[in-house]
């Protein structure tokens, strides 16, 4: 297997060609990433792994691996690099970022898997659901869209689409409750040990609720920002991408280091909130912090969620919520504690359990602004994941 070391960073460099070494790989160190484009060797070798040293050369690495995707492998290391550069080199499906702290053992598993590439260009649409604050709903409100687009079939499809949600909760985590499922999603197993993570584990850590809906929820254990990694939640998102047509992300209120770059990385974010004056002023800040990340309007939306009604049904308050928003796109979901309690006992989502209710139409005009960026017909991708299931 050919491998090329590319650096500004002598003492990098150096360390990239130990690895390479202890490896197996015979190693040809070039200065610049634009030479490499004139090598002879990279179109008629078969394909070569290309070991990029420092944030520095991540854009170019990016373009590099889309411009040679069949022919390349892109691996830049680093401690961190942009949300973006780390966007654009994984959507070509020949490319990769790890951090230096762990790059031994995952240069090691990616030797193991080289030939054939882990992201799949056709991979899942990404749903961000993001709490303003904490109380707020958001894991409810992703739990009923998830169920109504695994049980649809939208126009332009054979089948219904392939839904996974993504509990990123890590303590404390309450999706798996609200379906009545047993959470396996157990990260703390593969902390510090992510060659372990493979197509066996990814069907272990699975709950399944219904045909077309997985659910990747954390058991409770006790457990810090500090024993996960941010690499190995995107690892992990790359993984179960190709078997699902969206995955749906449940995030914590509380920001992590690798919260932003999952916001940016998105297709859509839905942000949730609670309609009071504080809970619409964090609602508002959330929203701005959003738009910061050059998540679009069309990209994001607010959920104001538990709005007050009249005896006729009418949102209370609604010209005040609106203005409190501002330009931001926002849809309100109404309060509805009977049919709510309804369905947490019972273990089901309230479009199931009283899909025609007022709050059910709510929650329905959600799903469908989610489904219409998530589950687009894409020249048969819906049922290219069958065989995944």
């Amino acid at each position: 297997m050919r491998c090329f070391i590319v650096g500004t960073d002598p003492s990098e460099v150096a360390r990239l060609v130990r690895l390479s070494t202890d490896l197996g790989f015979p190693a040809t160190v070039r200065s610049e990433l634009d030479a490499l484009r004139a090598e002879p060797s990279l179109r008629d070798t078969g394909r070569v792994l290309i070991l990029v040293a420092g944030a520095g050369l991540a854009q170019d690495a990016g373009r590099l691996a889309a411009d040679l995707a069949e022919h390349v492998f892109v691996v830049v290391v680093a401690d961190a690099i942009s949300a973006g550069d780390y966007k654009a080199l994984v959507r070509t499906g020949s490319g990769e970022w790890v951090q230096w702290g762990s790059s031994g053992s995952e240069l090691a598993e990616l030797a193991k898997r080289f030939a054939t590439p882990a992201h799949d260009a056709r991979g899942a649409h990404i749903i961000c659901f993001l709490p303003s604050k904490g109380g707020v709903g958001n894991t409810a409100l992703l739990a009923e869209v998830a169920v109504h687009l695994a049980s649809r079939r939208p126009a332009g499809r054979r089948s219904s689409p392939r839904i996974a949600a993504l509990d990123l909760n890590l303590q404390g985590g309450t999706l798996a409750d609200s379906l009545d499922i047993e959470p396996r999603f157990d990260l703390a197993e593969i902390a510090g040990r992510p060659e372990r993570l493979d197509e066996q584990l990814v069907d272990v850590f699975r709950s399944r609720y219904g045909e077309r809906f997985d659910v990747f929820a954390p058991p409770p254990r006790e457990i810090t920002a500090a024993d996960i990694a941010a690499n190995l939640i995107f690892t992990f998102i790359d993984a179960i991408s190709p078997r699902y047509d969206a995955v749906l992300l449940d995030l914590p209120h509380a920001a992590f280091s690798w919260t932003d770059t999952l916001l940016q990385g998105s297709d859509a974010v839905v942000v949730t909130g609670i309609a009071t004056v504080p809970g619409l002023r964090c609602l508002r800040s959330r929203l701005e912090h959003v738009e910061s990340l050059d998540v679009g309007g069309d990209r994001h939306l607010a959920v104001v969620n538990g709005v007050a009604t009249d005896l006729m049904g009418r949102f209370v308050r609604r010209l005040e919520i609106e203005r409190a928003l501002g330009t931001h796109r926002s849809l309100m979901v109404r309060r509805d504690v009977t049919s709510m309690d309804a369905a947490a006992d019972s273990g089901q989502p309230v479009l199931v359990t009283a899909p025609d209710s007022r709050i059910g139409r709510d929650i329905r005009r959600l799903a469908e602004w989610v489904e219409a960026i998530a589950v687009r017909p894409m020249a048969g991708a819906g049922d290219s994941r069958e065989s995944a299931a």
